[in-house]
């Protein structure tokens, strides 16, 4: 059996969820070695049970895998484990990645460069307006739009993207053989076609209530921000923006009428310092995208909405300033003018010698999340290079 079948089979092991299953692999070493361990071994881990390590004994003697093989086959879906080079990098680093994505279309170079569009299924048509529009100028930028292939907001997001001839992402909470809401068969896809329907759950798995704000920290984890177009007071879109800032994500929110519920929850987050969104530049400004900005041509032409004055951004936990860096012998080669000051902060730590990702957050001791979102942007500023083996090097300038 080869190693990445043992990797979904693990994931398909009743009780086994993302969090247990790195724990599994980090004390055996790998997902064949878990199923190579006995039922004492397995309730070493914290935990396993009497009956998960039953559950991890007896799952390949069952037609489980077999039968999820055939629909992956059938569906023309693709495998990606965590291990793999084709895994999203921005996902890999959030405190709980799925082990195994379904896929169905292709991920691509370019998704390193992706932002959440996500707001309420009852949407207005406003909210309807603004999202599509939100979509195409993200796409026009060559970023792609993630969102959850919902009613409402989110349906809208994909389209704008598609219209602007960009990439999109659709995460679900279902199996990517189950196309929901059924309306939006054609839209789905379209999508498969232009970008990637993913989802961690398994192939048959229908739409539950309960699984949408898992899925949620998958459209956060795969996007530099997310964009709250509309939500209520309970929006699922909330959970989402609570989740980016768990994983050091930017939060954005586009106001609306102050009269309507579907403001509540974009106005809430506009409060507590999430950055007021009029232009998809209010979005590449925050995020340090010169390049994509300089595209822009005038601000505020073509707008999403008029009128208001932008405010603070609401940063999650990765991105709090740092303390000084004392660990290091040399003194820092001077920074270009046009880094921001977490910019600043990564880019003392590299110099003409490469040097690995690992080391570089050994001597930060900032988040992973934090510092391979900051290096990202630094190559796009080609003031450093990323050599083979994740390690990185300074540009000539």
């Amino acid at each position: 059996m080869e190693d990445k079948l043992y990797w979904l089979a693990l994931s398909l092991v009743q009780g086994v969820g993302a969090i247990l299953f790195k724990r599994l692999v980090e004390a055996f070493g790998s997902p064949r070695s878990v199923f190579e361990a006995s039922p004492a071994a397995l309730q070493q881990i914290p935990g396993v049970g009497s009956k998960t390590a039953y559950h991890i004994n007896r799952f390949l003697k069952t037609d489980t895998l077999r039968k999820q093989l055939q629909l992956i086959e059938k569906h023309r879906v693709q495998i990606v484990t965590f291990n793999e080079e084709a895994y999203p990098e921005l996902l890999r680093t959030i405190f709980d990645p799925p082990p195994v994505l379904y896929v169905k279309g292709t991920l691509s170079e370019k998704d390193r460069l992706a932002v959440a569009v996500v707001g309420s299924r009852k949407s207005s048509t406003y909210g309807r307006s603004t999202a599509e529009k939100m979509g195409a100028d993200l796409a026009a930028k060559g970023i792609t739009v993630v969102s959850g292939l919902a009613r409402g907001i989110d349906s809208f997001a994909h389209r704008g993207a598609l219209k602007g001839s960009g990439r999109t992402i659709a995460v679900l909470g279902n199996g990517v053989d189950q196309i929901y809401p059924i309306e939006n068969r054609s839209l789905y896809e379209e999508v498969v076609e232009k970008g990637a329907v993913i989802s961690e759950f398994p192939m048959g798995t229908p739409p539950d209530r309960k699984n949408f704000p898992v899925r949620n920290r998958i459209i956060s984890g795969l996007s530099l921000g997310i964009v709250v177009v509309e939500a209520g007071d309970r929006s699922g879109a909330l959970i989402t923006a609570d989740q980016a800032l768990e994983q050091g994500r930017e939060v954005f929110a586009i106001p609306g009428n102050i009269s309507s519920y579907t403001s509540r929850g974009t106005h809430r987050l506009i409060k507590q310092g999430a950055k007021l969104v009029e232009t998809v530049e209010d979005i590449l400004e925050e995020l340090s995208l010169p390049h994509r900005l300089a595209k822009s041509g005038v601000r505020g032409e073509g707008s999403a909405i008029q009128g208001q004055n932008p405010v603070g951004s609401l940063r999650g936990k990765e991105a709090a300033p740092s303390g000084e860096l004392s660990l290091f012998k040399e003194e820092a080669a001077p920074s270009p003018s046009d880094l921001t000051e977490e910019e600043d902060l990564v880019y003392a730590v590299i110099g003409s010698e490469p040097i690995h990702v690992d080391e570089i957050i050994h001597h930060l001791q900032r988040p992973t999340g934090f510092v391979l979102r900051v290096l990202m942007m630094l190559e796009m500023k080609n003031r450093i290079k990323q050599l083979s083996g994740k390690r990185f090097i300074r540009s000539e300038l």
